[in-house]
């Protein structure tokens, strides 16, 4: 039995992010019209129609499917065996299915999945359904509204997630959209299966109209047959996949990498499209189950496996390294913090929210009493007197007022509204928690300053204790009343005992996953949070993990990479920027963040500026604060040339406009969720690769970068011409820049380069904000020294002097894409020659 919320006429989902160029519009079955009063009888109407986003290029993603003409459906209570159960008549389930003319049994997550396909619902009774073999079923019931519209988000795998559907660039699937009209689908009421015969579709107990329908018994055989009718009204619709990087040949000198799942998405793509060159194909052999810290130090030791090392943060420039290296910017990303939040009164889920940093720090800190009852008898000290959750903390309500949203009660909400993140070392946790420090408020919330309503931080986290920034989450508190909350007595510790846990209750409530990104995207795609009863059941096996919540009474939070959050289509809070403004991670809001980095010159690498005021962060309304760079750590010495050329190869092809830089879905495509290089990390990027390229041939001419001449002015549009000397081998870049309004650089800073002409506080040499964080929790990285003859000292210079000769001009904006002014930088910025080769 499947059970389904009832959602109004006016539920909806989110709106996926991946509706483009080949969206189909199918044809769907003709609409069931019941009887007013009276839905044994009724006429068919015209026939519907189906909407799916995408159909090509597909990757383990969401996908939006929506519907119009369908039978709206309907929604009792109904009673099954002594329980109550929220049931829907007339509803619809969406399946990935094998191939493109599927019967029920190539249907992944339908009972009768991977049963024998000759027999189709008409099953031996030894026959058993494999409905998920091989990873969490992904079949989506949903409703239509009383409009018969209606949409749902169903997440597709690829091969890699399920072999036994085997989606990949030669093996097609399908989307299956299946409305359930009714009908005597088990034949039930004449022993015959009638689809034509809808008397039974008002009875509440063994109607096929009903979800539950769908698994009801025959009476000629006893298998679940019910799912017959509703599979005659079905939608099919073709989907095609973009290759994997199993497609790529075997290479005898492949590159081998490692780390930084956040930029795990954009890899996947650029990836095949590196090895599927016709021309400088590249077998890239990348593993993001390393995190950074880990990729660094493998790659700084000169492990075989991280020829290169995927990064945000830099490592320790004053460490030793086995060979040099550079920083290769790959482009921008963000630290989404994600959202399933059903309106309690409407269960329509919300899709806007707000979270400044302290509220980030309460919900990482356990800081909430979700075990305190009105009635309790003892209560948890770490954290007494504080909210039970956040719906209930007085801050939140103040940001998100005006939002008209009913919030979930903390008795449902409790544990479930702790954040689904991810443990171990990695630089998403160490740039969080260093935004988070470099907030007055929240750092002043961790050493222990209540906010203003009162709530304090749970005293197990706070600095004095476990210093921010850390590198990894790691739960602190495994406290809980000391007494009984219901009795005040002492906790019944024997060894069956209910609540012999209870005094440490806090230790249940929140549990990093340890599997990395992928997991986070799974609990979330799952409406599953990761606390643990602390009840204890000795006749289930102990303590229980907690289920999945139900869609219309959702409460989830969960914290990862944009990268993943675009893919799965994921609602994003807002987070308030260096002007307050509150941003989601959207590519106009990244592009405009990164275009405010600060550099550090000991690594040429770049920040947010987060803590400091007078940079072009601090004023700017647009830029998303959790933005991050991510580098490619590679080898300017000490390798072979056939390796050099292969590692400048992938990058080249990953930093090239028309290829790795370009927002799409194909493979050597930017996926979504990242946005491109700046100018003047383009810039640094060709300098470094060209390093890279001559580092099998250290005899050979150097790279070289210098300025041609001043920036001259178009409008509002600097372009600067910059000559990049590549083994030898002279080409102009020209950097470009949209001038904006800004202080006219009249603030006097000098220093580190910002790319809107904004510097650093004078004689400041380095980014706003630690990169190191706490000693205490950082992760040991190896020993280390970056290239800084290369491009720390190569490029730097030229990118100050061009800093300085904008700013002179006026503090620099975005970067004009469209209209005159774009024409004119793309009238004179050159491409280059070869797709590979700069």
């Amino acid at each position: 039995m499947t059970a389904l919320v009832v959602l109004p006429p006016g539920a909806h989902t989110i709106a996926a992010a991946h509706a483009d160029s080949s969206s189909v519009t199918a044809p769907g079955p003709a609409v069931w019209i019941p009887t007013a009063g009276d839905p044994t009888t009724g006429t068919t109407g015209p026939n519907g129609s189906v909407t799916v986003a995408q159909t090509t290029n597909l990757v383990d993603q969401t996908v939006h499917v929506s519907w119009s003409g369908f039978t709206p459906s309907t929604g009792p209570f109904v009673s099954f065996t002594g329980n109550t159960v929220t049931a829907v008549m007339y509803p619809v389930v969406i399946y990935e299915c094998r191939g493109t003319k599927p019967a029920i049994t190539d249907c992944y997550g339908s009972s009768h999945y991977d049963q024998n396909a000759a027999d189709g619902f008409q099953q031996k009774n030894e026959a058993l359904g494999t409905a998920a073999p091989d990873f969490p079923r992904n079949s989506v019931p949903a409703v239509t509204h009383s409009d018969g519209t209606g949409s749902a988000d169903i997440e597709v795998y690829t091969a890699t997630q399920s072999t036994t559907l085997g989606c990949d660039a030669t093996h097609q699937c399908s989307l299956v959209v299946e409305p359930n009209y009714g009908g005597d689908a088990t034949g039930f009421d004449s022993g015959t299966m009638n689809c034509a015969d809808h008397s039974l579709d008002n009875d509440s107990t063994f109607t096929a109209a009903m979800i539950g329908g769908l698994n009801e018994i025959d009476q000629n055989n006893q298998n679940g047959t019910g799912e017959q009718c509703a599979w005659a009204d079905r939608t099919v619709i073709p989907l095609s996949f973009a290759p994997v990087a199993g497609v790529c040949a075997a290479s005898s000198s492949p590159v081998a990498a490692e780390g930084m799942p956040m930029l795990d998405r954009a890899l996947a793509q650029w990836t095949v499209g590196a090895c599927l060159n016709a021309a400088d194909p590249v077998a890239l052999l990348y593993s993001s189950d390393l995190t950074e810290p880990q990729a660094r130090g493998d790659f700084m030791a000169g492990s075989s496996g991280a020829d290169m090392a995927f990064t945000s943060l830099p490592a320790d420039a004053a460490a030793s390294s086995s060979r040099p290296y550079t920083y290769v910017p790959l482009g921008n990303t963000g630290i989404a913090i994600t959202f399933f939040i059903d309106d309690a009164k409407t269960h329509v889920p919300v899709t806007s929210l707000k979270l400044n940093a302290r509220l980030v720090a309460k919900l990482l800190t356990q800081s909430y009493d979700v075990e305190n009852f009105a009635t309790s008898k003892s209560h948890t000290l770490s954290v007494l007197g504080n909210p039970t959750c956040l719906f209930e903390d007085k801050e939140f309500l103040a940001l998100n007022q005006g939002s008209g949203v009913t919030w979930p009660s903390c008795v449902v909400a409790g544990v479930n509204t702790l954040p689904i993140v991810a443990g171990g070392n990695s630089d998403l946790v160490r740039e969080l928690t260093t935004w988070i420090t470099d907030d007055p408020d929240a750092n002043a919330f961790l050493k222990g300053t209540p906010d203003p309503y009162g709530m304090h931080v749970d005293t197990y986290y706070q600095a004095s204790k476990y210093p921010y920034p850390i590198a990894g989450f790691v739960s602190q508190d495994n406290s809980g009343p000391p007494k009984d909350f219901t009795s005040g007595k002492d906790w019944d510790t024997s060894a069956n005992a209910s609540h012999k846990f209870g005094a440490t209750m806090k230790g249940f409530e929140w549990n990093p996953i340890q599997s990395g990104l992928d997991d986070v995207v799974r609990h979330m795609m799952q409406s599953t949070a990761t606390c643990i009863s602390w009840v204890y059941t000795p006749a289930l096996g102990g303590n229980q993990k907690c289920g999945p919540q139900n869609v219309g009474a959702r409460s989830l939070i969960a914290i990862m990479d944009n990268g993943r959050a675009a893919a799965f289509s994921l609602p994003t809070a807002a987070l308030p920027n260096g002007t307050g403004a509150f941003v989601t991670p959207t590519a106009p809001a990244i592009a405009s963040a990164a275009l405010d980095y600060t550099t550090d010159p000991k690594t040429g690498t770049q920040s947010l500026p987060w803590g400091s005021s007078h940079t072009g962060y601090a004023g700017d309304a647009n830029a998303y604060p959790l933005t991050v760079p991510t580098y490619a750590m590679a080898p300017t010495g000490k390798v072979t040339q056939a390796l050099a050329g292969n590692v400048a190869d992938f990058l080249s092809a990953a930093t090239d406009s028309r290829s790795g830089q370009l927002p799409g879905n194909q493979p050597g495509e930017l996926a979504p969720g990242y946005v491109g290089d700046t100018p003047a990390q383009a810039a640094q990027a060709g300098a470094a690769i060209a390093k890279v390229r001559a580092a099998g041939n250290p005899g050979g001419p150097t790279a070289t970068v210098s300025a041609t001449g001043p920036a001259s002015t178009s409008g509002n549009v600097a372009v600067t011409p910059v000559t990049v000397s590549n083994n030898g081998t002279a080409s102009v870049s020209y950097l470009t820049s949209t001038l904006g309004s800004g202080d006219n650089g009249g603030n006097g800073l000098t220093g580190s380069s910002s790319s809107k002409g904004a510097a650093a506080a004078t004689g400041s040499s380095g980014p706003a904000h630690s990169i190191s964080g706490s000693t205490a929790a950082a992760a040991a990285v190896g020993s280390a020294s970056a290239d800084t003859a290369g491009v720390g000292r190569l490029i730097l210079p030229i990118l100050l002097i061009i800093g300085l000769v904008l700013v002179a001009a006026g503090p620099i904006a975005l970067m004009a894409s469209s209209g005159t002014v774009g024409a004119r930088i793309r009238s004179v910025w050159k491409r280059p020659a070869r797709r590979f080769g700069r």
